[in-house]
């Protein structure tokens, strides 16, 4: 037995394989970036990596299990909740923690007051833009991902400079 990321990422493993074998190579690679990403991130923000990395690998998880992006974000908190639970080694405090930052990752242009929220956003983008440097960056995470350069130390790309700034949720 290994500890819960290895068993969480075991599971998102074998769910990809059943539910998704088709488009596997998607969801491995996506997945695995956006939780690295995650972990690189909580790094530089102080937050708690492990739980960062569960964040990652989770938040797509409703568009594994159903096979449509159509409001992911939100129908993923109860399979990710259910899948978290079946581990049996996650607190309601963590689950919760986890469950929100994936119902928020698909509003890209809005800031949310939870750090974890806006990591899973920033990761994503990041896996989103860097996985094609040279693919247009779509306009809803122009913005963040400027600034995400300049927060990384990479300078700015230029793509998010005439983009409408990030706002808090209404």
């Amino acid at each position: 037995m290994g500890n819960r990321l290895d068993i969480l990422r075991s599971k998102i493993d074998e769910l990809i394989m059943t539910k998704q074998p088709k488009s596997s190579h998607y969801f491995i690679v996506h997945l695995y970036g956006v939780s690295g990403f995650c972990v690189l991130l909580a790094l530089k923000r102080g937050l708690d990596t492990e739980l960062s990395a569960a964040c990652g690998m989770l938040h797509d998880i409703y568009q594994i299990t159903h096979g449509t992006i159509e409001k992911h974000a939100v129908n993923g908190v109860h399979e990710a909740e259910k899948l978290l639970k079946s581990i049996g080694m996650y607190s309601e405090e963590e689950i919760s923690l986890i469950t929100y930052a994936i119902s928020k990752h698909s509003k890209k242009r809005t800031v949310h007051d939870n750090p974890y929220a806006e990591l899973l956003k920033d990761a994503d983008v990041l896996s989103h833009c860097l996985y094609d440097p040279d693919y247009p960056i779509i306009e809803k995470e122009a913005v963040r991902y400027a600034n995400l350069l300049t927060e990384l130390g990479c300078g700015s790309k230029g793509d998010g400079s005439s983009a409408t700034p990030l706002t808090g949720e209404a």
